[in-house]
């Protein structure tokens, strides 16, 4: 209930006052920080964070796991371009508004897609609910939440990726699993995603809360078949586990190499 959480703010506030101080002072004694995002960064140093002790270093990704798919099996959709969702049943993740443009499409542009939705609602059945009321379409399914080793099978099914989230978000690791696969995003222009989704190249970016953007943008994909194609061929995979653990290596050897220094307070 969003009227609850606004009365109770300023209580919720009071704990974190403190938690905020203590990581502060611990903060003093820490060398580097690493962000998987610039735009986490950038909310570090706002709060008073040491600019030039946070680094930005996109996470690694196991790319076997995601492309290595044999022997998974799942339904094939029912129509195409495949849009998918893979996350959690949650409000503050707009899963509704991704159903709401789906509803939002002329019928003709309706039989010619279909859209998936994996993901678990067990911590908000409620929400669950209702996303499977607004559903207007047999083309929507929902198919539950998604076992780890089919995570990539699945990214390999969709034409499009939609990520249409109503919150910040750091660093989704959902959008570099599906670039590993090729597979291009439809994001909210919000926090870091658009420093994730580069509009017009990777993916499509819309104004966060705005059903009928997003379907305007379903719309380009069902209108457009080679779409899908074109942004796929323009991504460029994310950093691999390994490449991620060289990268955070070499910064340990370059501290050492520093020395000991006098540390904030």
């Amino acid at each position: 209930d969003l009227q609850f959480l606004r009365a109770a703010r300023p209580l919720v506030a009071l704990p974190f006052a403190g938690r905020n101080r203590y990581l502060r002072r611990m903060a003093g004694l820490i060398d580097r920080f690493i962000a998987p995002s610039a735009f986490l960064r950038q909310q570090y140093i706002a709060q008073g964070w040491p600019a030039d002790a946070i680094l930005t270093l996109a996470n690694g990704m196991d790319r076997r796991r995601l492309l290595q798919v044999e022997g998974v099996v799942l339904p094939e959709p029912p129509a195409r371009p495949h849009f998918g969702f893979l996350g959690s049943l949650a409000w503050q993740k707009g899963v509704h508004l991704l159903v709401e443009a789906f509803n939002q499409l002329p019928p003709p542009a309706q039989a010619n897609a279909s859209l998936t939705i994996y993901g678990s609602d067990q911590a908000f059945p409620a929400y669950g609910a209702e996303l499977r009321a607004l559903a207007a379409h047999p083309h929507i399914r929902f198919a539950g939440p998604i076992a780890y080793d089919q995570v990539g099978a699945a990214l390999q099914q969709l034409d499009v990726l939609v990520v249409p989230s109503l919150w910040y978000e750091n660093s989704p690791l959902v959008i570099q699993e599906a670039y590993v696969v090729g597979v291009p995003v439809i994001a909210s222009d919000l926090g870091a995603l658009p420093e994730k989704v580069e509009d017009g190249v990777t993916g499509r970016l819309f104004p966060p809360g705005d059903s009928a953007a997003l379907a305007t943008l379903l719309q380009e994909f069902i209108t457009q078949p080679m779409l899908s194609a074109q942004l796929s061929a323009a991504i460029t995979p994310p950093p691999t586990v390994e490449e991620h653990a060289a990268q955070v290596v070499a910064l340990y050897h370059g501290l050492l190499a520093e020395g000991p220094k006098t540390h904030r307070r």
